[in-house]
């Protein structure tokens, strides 16, 4: 690196561009207003030949009165599968910084990729995260992932007395692995800070560049979007897999911000959510939908958050109609997953999700998503409150079901709770507090079938130990699919969906 005086860069991280194969964000903060924020970057054999400048982004917080600085370079005319180099620079720079990154494959192509939530940082200091979390980056780097999604409650920013230092610290422990693999974030309840933003998302809408979430119109610079929404969902593209990132405090009852702000979007997020499923079902190219956001709509926990009838009544029916294969939550510290799920069991108040059997064969090791949708929460990045030993025995659900007034603060609101039973679950894990799970995609060839080959690791201690394996399969969507359209592109969406049959016995194991 060259030495200079002047301005370092700090927190230099990547997330994908809107097309993953041809493009990559670079990100970093500065702690002071620079001169000309650029990227240099090439192929190794070609040198840095080639030139971006950034874009910033400044709020300034309301706790502390900081001013955060954030500048972002979109990286586009990449080739697929490919690595590049790349450097950050300014203007009286005080030392180079930069890393190598790898874009997205293009078409049937194997790849790999990890998710976890609720991570917070490894600082001594911080109440709110554990030695895991910085085993969890480790963890992802020993997998070997071309990306991580991150399924919110990042740095729990919302809860320190200083919430641009919980992000530095976040950012610092992060930045080995995401200066060369994109994290992909879902926005969580802790990414809610008071006064940033009508939203309190600000700190985090201005630290990622991510993929555009086209609501109302094609306007340059915006994709859209008004700005209170920018990168609050968002999709893309990797191989034969769409993934679609929500921020659910949109649609939950729950109000476990800073401020609550349900129904922010106006219906722009489900309808936007409608369409992009509705359009992944119809692709050729695209056989997996798999979908990652914070909190969750099945949970076994005895006191803890619990599942959300919100996002059973707003996001579920949607997965179901187009097919969803795979959602990822946290916001719930344990690990735990289910059958797939189909419908809702017969007159169930609470809209308990319905298990459909795999072709007839209840076997959690190995599942097929066309005939329904794997849940899995991965609440389990770092948290230092995991729910894992306080989960309901005999298995059991708790949703919340609506919200009142709190005594003490009537604009604020406590969860109202109901029981159910569990008949969706399949597997959870108390004695596995902090884990991540890996998905290796095998995409198959076409008139065949795809797997996902899913890992769960513990990651208690810096050696990952992996203690739950299964996997996902489903026809190639140019194959033969369930709709029973055995041409190129069959959809989900646009015929009637399998009859399902009659939900298998159900096991609950406990590794």
């Amino acid at each position: 690196m060259v030495l200079r005086a002047g301005t370092p860069v700090e927190h230099l991280h990547l997330t994908f561009g809107p097309d993953p194969a041809v493009s990559m964000a670079v990100s970093w903060t500065t702690p002071r207003m620079v001169r000309r924020p650029r990227v240099r970057f090439g192929n190794a054999p070609g040198g840095l030949d080639r030139e971006v400048h950034a874009v910033t982004r400044v709020y300034t917080d309301a706790v502390t009165g900081e001013d955060v600085i954030n500048h972002h370079a979109l990286l586009t005319g990449l080739e697929p599968d490919s690595r590049y180099l790349y450097e950050v620079i300014h203007d009286r720079i005080a030392r180079t910084d930069g890393g190598t990154l790898r874009t997205a494959p293009r078409g049937r192509a194997p790849f790999t990729f990890t998710c976890f939530g609720d991570h917070g940082t490894s600082a001594s200091y911080d109440p709110f995260g554990t030695p895991a979390s910085r085993n969890a980056v480790t963890g992802v780097e020993h997998v070997g992932s071309l990306f991580t999604l991150v399924a919110g409650d990042l740095s729990y920013a919302n809860q320190r007395r200083n919430p641009p230092r919980a992000w530095s610290d976040w950012f610092n422990m992060i930045s080995r692995s995401a200066r060369h693999h994109p994290w992909m974030p879902a926005a969580g309840n802790h990414e809610i800070e008071r006064g940033n933003g009508p939203l309190g998302l600000t700190a985090y809408q201005s630290r990622f560049l991510l993929p555009g979430n086209a609501t109302d119109s094609d306007e340059p610079g915006t994709n859209g979007a008004p700005a209170d929404l920018l990168g609050l969902w968002y999709a893309f593209t990797v191989a034969n897999a769409r993934f679609v990132v929500l921020q659910n405090d949109d649609v939950c009852y729950q109000d476990a911000g800073t401020v609550y702000i349900r129904g922010y979007s106006g219906g722009r997020q489900r309808a936007w959510l409608e369409r992009t499923l509705r359009q992944a079902r119809a692709d050729p190219d695209i056989d997996w939908i798999i979908v990652c956001m914070h909190q969750t709509a099945v949970s076994s926990a005895e006191h803890h958050n619990g599942a959300d009838l919100g996002i059973r009544e707003q996001w579920l029916p949607l997965f179901d109609a187009s097919g969803v294969d795979l959602v990822l939550c946290g916001h719930e510290h344990h690990y735990e997953r289910t059958h797939p799920l189909r419908g809702v069991v017969e007159g169930s108040a609470v809209l308990t999700p319905r298990p459909v059997s795999t072709g007839g064969d209840v076997d959690t090791d190995v599942v097929d998503t066309s005939y329904g949708t794997v849940h899995m929460i991965l609440g389990t990045g770092g948290s230092s409150s995991p729910s894992a030993g306080k989960l309901l025995d005999p298995p059991a659900g708790r949703v919340i079901v609506g919200v009142e007034p709190r005594d003490s603060d009537p604009t604020r609101f406590r969860s109202v709770h109901a029981l159910e039973s569990a008949p969706w679950l399949a597997l959870r894990a108390p004695e596995h507090p902090y884990a991540f799970a890996g998905f290796e995609v095998d995409p198959g060839e076409v008139g065949g079938v795809t797997r996902i080959r899913v890992t769960v690791y513990d990651h208690s201690t810096p050696t990952p130990l992996p203690f739950d394996t299964f996997m996902l399969v489903r026809p190639c969507a140019a194959g033969t699919d369930r709709t029973g359209d055995t041409s190129s592109g069959g959809s989900v969406g646009s015929s009637p969906l399998p009859a399902c049959d009659p939900p298998a016995p159900v096991r609950t194991p406990e590794r």
